[in-house]
């Protein structure tokens, strides 16, 4: 299951690969103690609460999810809107309580192709991920700095697309709309989407038309990892209503975003110029260092046979 939602998901491409990979730390830390990472806050891991679910049901009259992402749609600010603000910019904050955890995440964007995503949590560094209108990259404490391969790439800038946000389906499988069912106490339509290998699923609200919630799978260090997420306190910025918090269960843990402030205003593409050790890597690879000769193997000198001895 994967990400690409409504407005109320927009920060997700960068805060479920970062709270991917702080839970992977914090696990594998707390599976071993003499592990040479970087020292998080704290260790204890206890099951974090997932939202509760009622009990899916097929029945009576189902809207198709053309309609249901129309809805959201609509409830999000409306296409025309959706369509205008092209640029944006995203602020707020990310707390794991259980960890002691508490950091910023900053959101920048201009579609369709420019995008940087930055998480710094102290203690444990900065998470940064990028794309500059071709190159897709991603800098954290852990992996250091590496470039997206041309699939990540698609995928990175699809789920951060406006064309997406309006089309969820886009470039995707037929979505299925599996019933009625009850997520964190909110009626909802609970709908299955498939794009390529990735899958997920998604509650919307019967009442308001937005996304509730989302489960999730995310490639991450330590393999495909589960999120669910409940979105809620929705508000509107510049007339686009979004979710303020975003709680997020993953791995045991909790991880909740709170955002503070949306702005729509144009942003200065050299915000979005390669970081210099991502530069570094692009030079490389565009002009690989040829490969060292190899020195010719030194023939070995034929050996003598032994005579036999005489008796």
């Amino acid at each position: 299951m994967k990400k690409n939602e409504t407005s109320s998901i927009q920060f997700a491409p960068a805060l479920l690969k970062a709270v991917a990979l702080i839970a992977c730390t914090s696990v594998a830390l707390g599976q071993s103690a003499n592990q040479n990472q970087k020292t998080v806050p704290s260790l204890k891991l206890p099951a974090a609460p997932a939202p509760s679910k009622g009990t899916l049901d097929a029945s009576g009259t189902i809207p198709s999810a053309e309609e249901i992402f129309a809805k959201a749609v609509a409830a999000s600010g409306g296409a025309d809107l959706i369509r205008m603000q092209t640029a944006r910019t995203q602020t707020g904050t990310i707390e794991m309580p259980a960890q002691s955890l508490k950091g910023t995440i900053v959101n920048k964007s201009v579609d369709p192709n420019m995008l940087l995503n930055e998480t710094e949590i102290p203690g444990f560094g900065k998470i940064r991920q990028g794309v500059n209108g071709t190159t897709g990259w991603s800098i954290d404490p852990m992996r250091g700095a590496s470039i997206m391969s041309p699939e990540e790439l698609k995928r990175f800038l699809r789920e951060s697309s406006i064309a997406a946000e309006l089309n969820p389906a886009m470039g995707c499988d037929t979505p299925i709309v599996e019933g009625k069912i009850t997520f964190a106490g909110d009626p909802c339509y609970q709908v299955k989407l498939k794009c390529g290998a990735d899958e997920s699923t998604r509650f919307y609200s019967i009442e308001s038309g937005h996304m509730v919630g989302s489960s999730v799978k995310v490639n991450s260090q330590m393999g495909e990892i589960e999120v669910t997420t409940t979105y809620k306190n929705f508000e509107a910025f510049s007339g686009r209503t979004i979710a303020k918090v975003q709680d997020n269960s993953v791995m045991g843990q909790t991880a909740i975003l709170n955002i503070s402030a949306v702005e729509f205003s144009p942003i200065d593409p050299a915000v979005f110029a390669l970081p210099p050790e991502i530069q570094a890597l692009v030079n490389a690879a565009k002009n690989p260092a040829p490969a060292t000769p190899t020195s010719p193997a030194t023939p070995t000198a034929p050996t003598t046979p032994v005579k036999p001895a005489k008796e």
